[in-house]
């Protein structure tokens, strides 16, 4: 077999693999932000949200099999534009969720290196669902007289999963668990 062979299939594997997530539709599992708001402070304004994740049973199998599944929330405000919003605040928080089978428990971590331990699935997920950022954002970043809008998003991580599993979470569509884009106008 000649030596140029092997790259090229490597490259046409790599090029399958960034455009199958556009060639296959988002699943029933996507997970889907229900609301957002922004709180007013005595240090300014803090964001609440709640976020429905869905879990396919494949990946239900996966975490039962001791698979940690991490989301990271993107939290943003912005200013409507022309063209484009423009974005004046922006804050990731890492979540991840598994099971330990010798306590026959859940474990959530939170983005302030805490973690929560749960009977069950559900109350697990209902935890994670209620995300509360503490960490004000600044009331000077926002004026009374400009239109502001509060965006959320959800991204659930392949790259974390175990190496054997990332290939099929790439073009299986029971791994599509993000959400899409999700805004609110804000009146401050």
């Amino acid at each position: 077999m000649p030596s140029f062979i092997k790259p090229l299939r490597y490259g046409i594997l790599m090029l399958c693999l960034q455009l199958a997530p556009g060639l296959v539709k988002a699943s029933d599992y996507a997970a889907r932000i229900d609301y957002a708001e922004l709180q007013h402070t005595d240090h300014g304004y803090t964001v609440q949200t709640h976020i429905d994740y869905r879990l396919s049973p494949t990946a239900k199998e996966a975490l039962h099999k001791g698979v940690r599944l991490t989301w990271e929330v993107t939290i943003e405000l912005r200013q409507p534009g022309v063209l484009w919003d423009t974005r004046i605040h922006n804050r990731k928080l890492t979540y991840s969720l598994q099971f330990h089978a010798l306590l026959n428990q859940y474990v959530v971590q939170t983005p302030f290196d805490r973690s929560e331990m749960f009977l069950t699935l559900s109350a697990a997920m209902n935890f994670m669902a209620a995300v509360h950022d503490s960490t004000p954002i600044p009331a000077e970043l926002l004026s009374a007289d400009k239109p502001y809008l509060l965006a959320v998003k959800t991204q659930f991580n392949r790259e974390l999963l175990p190496i054997p599993l990332r290939p099929v979470a790439y073009l299986d569509n029971r791994w599509f668990l993000s959400s899409v884009w999700y805004t609110w106008p804000i009146q401050k």
